[in-house]
């Protein structure tokens, strides 16, 4: 970043906004527009089954520790995995904020609500709707940003393609509530960031096999060659090996199938596959 991100200011109305709805009747995302100024509100409510869902998360986070040691050599505690949420996102991007990253400012906060910043429209949106001259250029920047937010030492731990952001020219990063990278190394939190990014870009709908496939590979390389870390790259061909080894023996069953998220796979595997090949 060679600039401060610049912020906008808060509407002037926002509390008495706060208070003139029925926070039960609210959505838990809502983009709203107070005093011209457009905003993102964020609610969380506790359920009447909040003790079963923590069990049933656990479970799940358990889960997937067991597999990152088995297959990436690490054990990301679930009970670090589960501090995530509301306030987890908001003592991140406090910490962010600080540190001058293009992140969106928190205009209010209290339990279960985070107001924040509006800072432009995702990229998962623009890639779809605009030319192929123009996705080319977004693919570029996101991926060049990533780099640059991983040479500072961070990591994001939601970098898909959706969690990215373009207001006035300038690429902005949203959505940290995951807390994964806060247990896991550095360079394997990051890896994780661009296995993310890369997989949610080449599932994006409106984009044929061949486009995606051609992003996909343009975000890797940009990536690579703005952030040549040799401990995330290390970290990408161990994740590779583990995709194109279950890509394998699943390919002539399932290559067929027209889910987004199955061919989105076996791109990916194989947008990576040719890290495998170097040493």
């Amino acid at each position: 970043m060679t600039h401060p991100p610049v912020h906008h200011n808060a509407p002037p109305g926002l509390r008495a906004w706060l208070d003139s709805v029925d926070a039960s009747r609210e959505p838990s995302v809502r983009d709203v527009t107070i005093d011209g100024v457009r905003c993102i509100i964020k609610r969380r409510r506790p359920g009447i089954l909040q003790g079963v869902s923590y069990v049933l998360r656990y479970v799940r986070a358990l889960f997937l520790a067991v597999g990152c040691k088995v297959f990436l050599g690490e054990f990301p505690r679930p009970s670090v995995l589960l501090r995530n949420g509301l306030a987890h996102e908001g003592q991140r991007l406090a910490q962010l904020l600080e540190a001058g990253c293009r992140v969106p400012e928190v205009w209010w906060r209290e339990q279960n609500l985070l107001v924040l910043e509006f800072v432009g429209e995702d990229l998962a949106d623009l890639i779809r709707n605009e030319d192929s001259t123009s996705r080319l250029w977004l693919t570029r920047a996101a991926a060049a940003d990533l780099a640059a937010f991983h040479a500072r030492g961070m990591w994001h731990g939601g970098a898909q393609i959706r969690n990215v952001t373009l207001r006035d020219g300038e690429i902005w990063r949203i959505d940290f509530e995951e807390n994964i990278g806060a247990t896991l190394s550095r360079p394997l939190a990051q890896a994780y960031d661009l296995f993310q990014m890369l997989a949610s870009l080449v599932s994006l709908r409106k984009l044929g096999d061949a486009d995606a496939r051609t992003l996909g590979k343009l975000a890797l390389d940009v990536y690579l060659d703005s952030n040549p870390d040799p401990e995330v790259r290390a970290r990408l061909k161990r994740l590779a090996r583990v995709l194109c080894g279950i890509a394998m023996p699943l390919r002539p069953v399932l290559a067929r199938f027209p889910s987004r998220d199955i061919q989105g796979f076996f791109r990916v595997a194989d947008i990576l596959q040719p890290l495998l090949l170097k040493p």
